[in-house]
């Protein structure tokens, strides 16, 4: 029998998939047939979603966090094929950004009930972001942070406090800290960016965050973490609809989480549109 969705499920992100699989399945079958597949690897996943849009399945549902739907919308380009989320990793920016519920049978109810919202996504050296990409030391920390989450997943969003820790330790006296390029407002577990930034309006927006000494570092990121206004010339933003950023050493990128390598040239491209997201209905 031809699926009508696929539920790509990363077993890495979580328990609450796997464990809920029969309910989410029992949700999603008015939809049609329901396959679930675990790719073993992050490129699999990639691979798995490139042929799954290219054999005319009108829905891939991901189950995962904003590392699996990274390498989700990598494998679609030039797809029609709609994308629902049932976020089950630690951080679920996007999810957070777009009103998807934490519940994987709620989530999973939205994929049935919900609207399609065309989303933006944003091209780093070609590689397709979806929430925020990040340079310099504030990459070092995301980085960390998959990392921790890898090797403790028990850790949940507390991984991305221990990373920010460790940045201002090590990091906090550089003049500058990073560099963000946001397509949505939300980073590493609910830290709310003063960017404006929506995931369908066309641009992302660029902003650097200076280092200076480690309390006023510590500071800017308490602040960001509580969704508190910033002081002034902390993070100015830019609106761009495409950019180069060119350093003067080699630095970290980390992109939806995923480590993006080392580079000091990175063209940054929106890609309007992109994405055909099953969003809460209203």
């Amino acid at each position: 029998m031809v699926p009508a969705v696929t539920v790509i499920a990363n077993p890495a992100a979580g328990c609450r998939a796997s464990t809920r699989r029969d309910a989410i399945a029992r949700i999603l079958a008015p939809l049609g047939h329901v396959e679930w597949i675990e790719p073993a690897s992050a490129d699999a996943t990639t691979t798995a979603a490139r042929d799954v849009s290219d054999s005319g399945i009108p829905l891939i549902v991901v189950a995962g966090g904003d590392g699996t739907i990274h390498r989700v919308v990598n494998g679609l380009r030039g797809s029609t094929t709609r994308v629902g989320l049932i976020p089950v990793g630690a951080g679920n920016d996007l999810a957070r950004a777009l009103g998807i519920p934490a519940s994987p049978d709620d989530a999973a109810r939205v994929v049935v009930e919900g609207a399609t919202r065309d989303l933006d996504v944003v091209r780093v050296n070609g590689r397709r972001i979806a929430t925020v990409a990040v340079f310099g030391a504030v990459a070092d920390a995301a980085n960390l942070a998959n990392r921790l989450k890898g090797r403790l997943p028990a850790l949940g969003t507390l991984a991305y406090k221990v990373a920010a820790a460790q940045m201002i330790v090590a990091r906090g006296g550089d003049p500058v800290a990073g560099v963000f390029v946001a397509n949505t407002d939300r980073l590493g577990g609910n830290m709310r960016l003063p960017s404006g930034s929506r995931p369908d309006d066309g641009v992302c927006e660029v902003a650097t965050l200076a280092g200076g000494h480690r309390v006023q570092l510590a500071q800017t990121l308490l602040l960001l973490a509580g969704g508190r206004r910033l002081p002034a010339g902390r993070l100015s933003w830019t609106p761009v609809r495409e950019t180069r950023l060119a350093f003067t050493d080699d630095v970290t990128a980390s992109g939806d989480g995923e480590d993006l390598g080392r580079g000091r040239v990175f063209d940054v491209v929106v890609e309007p549109a992109a994405v055909r997201m099953v969003v809460p209905a209203g």
